[in-house]
């Protein structure tokens, strides 16, 4: 399951993260059915009658909409929107909330990866690559290498949400000519036939399972991008750092989370204290 929050052009505007973050949160498919289950329970127990009645946009989980709910009751005020969230008019229910979704993390240990790419530093090194097709080139590689190392060479099938943009850019054809060219210099070939060449973009309207481990997806791209904006990983609850970390990707050569589960371009980048 993918996301990618905040895709910008190659240039870097004003007001845009400098930083292009695509996320993946790997289960198996016999996983599938119990951790959509299990996340449409946590819906109804927290958000009440909205996760029944109201669209499912109502009480979709986005890291935006955690840290947003935690900061509004925190000050003594309500999240009104989306319409679901109004159901944690409390410190004490945002907090029971965040705590199942950590157990949702415990439970289940998804593999987590995570590509961040640098684009203040790309322009500022003369990268003429597109942040989109790096961030996909990295996460195929660590994908393909997962599944060979972990799975007996299982192959995985990345779904994602529509995004419009991203269709477009793998029909052209460039998203396959990085992925080349940064295959070039690894000493280890990943074995891209472990992965579907392209992701399966759902609609969220029309989904069902997907759309809900998608939103896993969202939590550890928001968390992510705290994290890089600090320099360091964020304490507070709201983010889930500490049940994200856990299932982070260990490099296959240096058991570290840096360069594995957690990738930065172009190596120049800063990379948090993690």
């Amino acid at each position: 399951m993918l996301t990618t929050p905040g895709m910008t052009p190659l240039e870097l505007k004003n007001g845009t993260s400098e930083y292009f973050v695509l996320t993946g949160v790997g289960v198996r498919d016999t996983s599938r059915k119990p951790l959509a289950e299990s996340l449409f329970k946590l819906k109804k127990n927290h958000f009440g009658g909205a996760a029944l009645a109201a669209p499912w946009g109502e009480t979709e989980i986005k890291g935006r909409y955690l840290f947003r709910a935690a900061r509004s009751v925190a000050s003594g005020n309500l999240l009104a929107s989306p319409v679901g969230y109004l159901a944690l008019d409390s410190p004490w229910k945002v907090n029971a909330l965040l705590k199942d979704l950590g157990l949702i993390f415990s439970t289940y240990r998804p593999l987590v990866f995570a590509v961040a790419v640098d684009k203040r530093e790309m322009l500022r090194t003369n990268k003429d690559l597109h942040p989109v097709g790096v961030a996909y080139a990295y996460m195929h590689q660590r994908i393909a290498m997962a599944m060979e190392d972990l799975y007996a060479g299982d192959a995985s099938i990345i779904v994602a949400d529509q995004q419009t943009q991203h269709e477009a850019f793998f029909r052209t054809g460039k998203m396959n000519e990085i992925r080349k060219l940064l295959t070039n210099s690894l000493p280890r070939k990943p074995n891209y036939g472990l992965v579907l060449d392209k992701p399966l973009w759902v609609d969220t309207e029309l989904s069902s399972w997907d759309r809900e481990i998608i939103q896993l997806a969202d939590i550890v791209a928001y968390s992510v991008a705290e994290c890089l904006k600090r320099g360091k990983a964020p304490d507070e609850p709201c983010y889930l750092w500490k049940e994200i970390e856990r299932s982070l990707h260990v490099h296959w050569q240096t058991g570290k989370v840096l360069g594995g589960g957690l990738s930065i371009f172009p190596r120049t980048a800063r990379a948090p204290k993690i």
